[in-house]
């Protein structure tokens, strides 16, 4: 399992800042949208868009969460 981790997050940090934030935002959406779904929320699905769009904007603005290249 760690090494599954491992070859994971260097396959992520590798990734241009643009193809993180997205897989960023798809992984939060995809998290929000089940969270949703399994406690009976109301418009999950508007929810886990807006969650996608504002992790996605935010780390392709900010790249906070991507190692820094120095």
């Amino acid at each position: 399992m760690t090494r599954l981790y491992e070859r994971s997050d260097e396959w992520l940090r590798s990734l241009p800042s643009h193809s993180y934030a997205a897989v960023l935002g798809v992984s939060v959406g995809v998290g929000v949208l089940a969270t949703g779904l399994l406690i009976g929320g109301e418009l999950p699905l508007v929810e886990a868009v807006t969650m996608a769009l504002v992790m996605f904007a935010l780390e392709y603005t900010f790249g906070r969460f991507q190692a820094s290249e120095e």
